[in-house]
């Protein structure tokens, strides 16, 4: 075995598994918060998902903007700078993780309502931004530290944080729904404890020293954080689709197909946030590959990098839609989805899932072109992506074809994607690689 191959094996399976892992933290609040408190507080998580999400996004800004730069630098031997790099995006996630709990702890009532919450969701939406946003500073802390112990030399680290997060939250989900009888509130708790019980792991590889990025202080360099956001702005921007397809969605059924299509799709989103995460799991496995790759100026192990991504994504994408055909019903059941919502489920599961045939490989092609300082190209490939097409095509496109027709608007935007990812590509190496 090369290895390059070894390689893929050491950093895409935990990537994967681990992104499974922190996902299937929203599933187990959708699986506790269906069967014990009820179907409408099902829909209530998913309409406080946004806020949920545009933290998230903003945490992808500062991390793989800052992991961006350090696997370059750490291709190159520049350990010292990739530490800054690492510095600088912890102090981010600190600011902007003290905004957002000050915004969503005095705040949650009117952003329950910016959300689209109806009086049949609305002190449930509430309850649920306020707690989750008390635990939202280990949340950002636990995700950078992870983040950088993979590029560190560490991706092992990744599963140990996901399992200790993933069993802590159970154990919180059940505490808090059942026997203290604390409805979604209860879900948002347990899923912040899970957040720090996640941090005090992820901690563990720079206070034992497992590598080679240490907190310590340092003297801000307002260079070193433009180039962070500039790395990170594709990715982020890639983001914005969930939160922007979550409320596209939920406006467009709650306004034009009602609150049973709403809760159909609480259900759906949460499958698809299972399937994305492996999505994205790719990506972030091959991130640190591409960067060292071209930090290094390895031609030939950047190119099988990329190579290899795209055929994964390409297995990957088409078996999920394939299993989506099959396990409608199940989901349902995990969910307890009521009678109202269920044949709707199975029968728009597919139509939603079949944007992952497209979705998988753009996600390779946008986290080759970022890890390979090509931001020009990965810019506009993921405004198109997490803005443009699919917000328009949410919206639009019921209106023209019927409003069923909202289940594939999602597969419309990403097949276009596709197509815009694989021209920018080209383009970018119509003249080669050019290393910066």
């Amino acid at each position: 075995m090369s290895e390059q191959s070894k390689n893929l094996k050491k950093y895409i399976i935990p990537a994967m598994l681990a992104n499974v892992s922190f996902f299937i933290l929203t599933i187990i609040d959708g699986m506790f918060v269906g069967n014990g408190v009820g179907t409408d507080a099902l829909g209530a998580v998913n309409l406080a998902l946004p806020f949920v999400m545009i933290i998230n996004v903003f945490a992808v800004l500062f991390n793989i903007g800052g992991i961006t730069v350090t696997a370059i630098r750490m291709g190159r031997g520049d350990i010292e700078g990739a530490n800054q790099a690492f510095l600088h995006s912890l102090t981010y996630n600190v600011c902007f993780a003290l905004c957002m709990t000050f915004i969503g702890t005095v705040f949650p009532d009117k952003i329950a309502v910016l959300l689209g919450a109806n009086q049949t969701y609305k002190e449930m939406v509430s309850d649920y931004i306020f707690w989750y946003s008390v635990f939202i500073l280990p949340a950002c802390l636990f995700y950078c530290f992870n983040g950088f112990a993979r590029n560190d030399g560490n991706p092992q680290m990744s599963i140990k944080v996901a399992l200790t997060c993933m069993i802590v939250n159970i154990i919180g989900d059940w505490i808090t729904v059942y026997p203290l009888q604390m409805g979604v509130k209860g879900a948002a708790i347990a899923t912040g404890v899970a957040s720090c019980a996640a941090f005090l792991v992820a901690s563990t590889h720079y206070w034992q020293k497992k590598g080679n990025l240490r907190v310590r202080p340092f003297k801000v360099q307002f260079v070193l954080l433009r180039k962070i956001l500039l790395r990170g702005l594709p990715e982020m921007i890639s983001e914005t689709s969930v939160p922007l397809t979550a409320f596209s969605m939920n406006y467009m059924l709650i306004t034009y197909l009602g609150n049973a299509s709403v809760n159909a799709f609480s259900a759906i989103n949460y499958t698809c946030s299972l399937f994305a995460s492996l999505m994205w799991g790719l990506a972030t496995g091959l991130q640190p590959l591409y960067g060292l790759s071209y930090g290094a100026k390895d031609d030939y192990s950047l190119h099988y990098y990329f190579r290899s991504g795209r055929r994964i994504a390409l297995i990957g994408g088409l078996a999920i839609f394939a299993l989506t055909f099959v396990i409608g019903a199940p989901i349902c059941r995990l969910f307890g989805v009521d009678a109202a919502s269920t044949p709707i489920v199975i029968a728009s599961l597919p139509k939603f899932c079949l944007n992952f045939v497209f979705a998988a490989m753009s996600t390779v092609v946008s986290a080759y072109l970022y890890s390979t300082k090509r931001t020009q190209y990965a810019i506009p490939l993921n405004i198109c992506r997490g803005v443009i097409f699919n917000v328009l095509c949410i919206n639009t496109l019921p209106l023209i074809f019927g409003y069923d027709f909202v289940w594939y608007s999602m597969a419309v935007a990403e097949a276009i994607c596709l197509i815009l990812a694989i021209v920018l590509q080209k383009m970018s190496e119509k003249n080669g690689i050019i290393y910066k």
